[in-house]
């Protein structure tokens, strides 16, 4: 049975404006609902040949539920971007780009109705080609309210956006981190060049104790 309090954002273009094209340029309050993931846990600082693999191994695992979901949906049916969630014991970690202590994790919604069950099943079909060093896991994640800000560009300004929420920002709006900081990714960035690329920085919070 599907919970129906989970959303679907693989069919939900309101919900997935909402979350996924935010104003560039600035940081915006979200409430982020209940959804469902396919989830690979990475291991050791996030180098980019380490991500990489991992995204690969995503993709290939959830092949079977991406070719259903667009048998069912047809034209209805959304790509959901790529996401990677990054934390460290100290917060500060992140935005100085301490990189090597920062743990990370990789992530794509789901249709709502591709359950644990259907992940194993898609998993075991590409089995061959993860082998059993990728071990991928479904569940479902509720962040709650949280800011976000869209940057169109190179990566080398993250550092100075993350040091301006966690130096100033949240703490000028009351607010202090309430999860792992993540990244979403808008593009393929075989295909667009750096200077036009749209990463989403997204922290959960709470108010400040």
């Amino acid at each position: 049975m599907v919970d129906e309090a989970l959303i679907d954002l693989t069919q939900d273009r309101t919900s997935l404006r909402a979350l996924y094209a935010p104003p560039a340029g600035k940081f915006i309050t979200v409430d982020v609902p209940k959804l469902p993931f396919a989830i690979l846990d990475g291991g050791g600082p996030p180098e980019q040949t380490s991500i990489g693999a991992a995204v690969k191994a995503l993709y290939t695992a959830i092949y079977a539920i991406r070719r259903e979901a667009r048998e069912r949906m047809g034209s209805s049916f959304v790509e959901p971007p790529v996401e990677i969630v990054y934390w460290a014991e100290d917060m500060r970690d992140l935005a100085a780009g301490n990189r090597e202590k920062w743990h990370w994790r990789v992530q794509i919604t789901l249709p709502v109705w591709a359950d644990a069950q259907k992940l194993k099943d898609s998993t075991a079909k590409a089995r061959h080609e993860l082998g059993d060093e990728f071990a991928v896991r479904w569940e479902v994640l509720a962040e709650g309210k949280c800011v976000q800000f869209l940057h169109v560009g190179e990566t080398d300004d993250l550092p100075e956006i993350l040091a301006g929420l966690y130096g100033h920002y949240l703490a000028q709006q009351g607010l202090e981190p309430d999860g792992p900081y993540h990244e979403i990714y808008l593009d393929d960035w075989s295909r667009v060049a750096p200077r036009q690329r749209k990463i989403i920085l997204r922290q959960p919070v709470r108010p400040t104790k």
